[in-house]
């Protein structure tokens, strides 16, 4: 990536190179020190635009979060939240590092805003929708989590596990072996779907016991 001409160093320069630091060498090359040299600058010129690095990858963080796109009506309903996590979903599979930078800045606050919005338009009950949004974003950052060693599994993968799983013994796992005769597959983006699907297809509407 090359370095900032002269005179253009900006909030969105300093980002674009920290985003690009961060997803080819992780979120510990993202330093002050680090992107002043990239940049072809002294660490006193980001200064002028980010205080520390903490609140460089908390803007990082923002900036990413900022480029998922939201409905514009509240009343999009669920479909309207599924739009939302598949593109958190996506952003967090494109940029791993990114679970790591923190949370809680105003990016989250926006697509929250947004979630409790289409969720409580939809009628659902608010200590409903609190449970539903939060077990939401857990399960999206847990499937992100594991998705880079898992996304290449193909039909090669899936015979090698149904062929180790009729290697088990019948008299101790006899569940698990019956599974290497059927077992149904699931590409990550499959098995993403289906749990949302499973949280959203709960009944909304019964208020869960405090």
């Amino acid at each position: 990536m090359p370095r900032a001409p002269r005179g253009t160093l900006s909030h969105q320069v300093i980002l674009e190179r920290a985003t690009h630091l961060m997803d080819t060498e992780g979120l510990g090359a993202v330093t002050v020190r680090r992107l002043a040299k990239d940049l072809g600058v002294q660490p006193m010129a980001l200064y002028t635009y980010f205080k520390s690095k903490e609140e460089i990858l908390a803007a990082l963080y923002d900036s990413l979060l900022a480029a998922i796109e939201v409905p514009e009506s509240p009343d999009a309903g669920l479909d309207g939240v599924r739009q939302i996590m598949r593109e958190f979903f996506r952003l967090l599979t494109e940029h791993p590092a990114i679970m790591k930078a923190g949370s809680g800045g105003q990016g989250d606050t926006r697509l929250a805003e947004v979630v409790y919005a289409l969720l409580l338009n939809s009628g659902i009950e608010r200590r409903t929708a609190v449970g539903i949004a939060s077990s939401l974003v857990r399960f999206t950052i847990g499937s992100a989590s594991i998705y880079q060693e898992r996304a290449g599994w193909n039909a090669d993968h899936w015979s090698k596990v149904r062929h180790s799983l009729r290697e088990l013994p019948a008299e101790r796992y006899p569940v698990m072996r019956s599974f290497g005769d059927d077992l149904p597959e699931f590409t990550q983006e499959e098995v993403f779907e289906f749990g949302m699907d499973r949280i959203l297809r709960t009944d909304l509407n019964e208020p869960l016991e405090p």
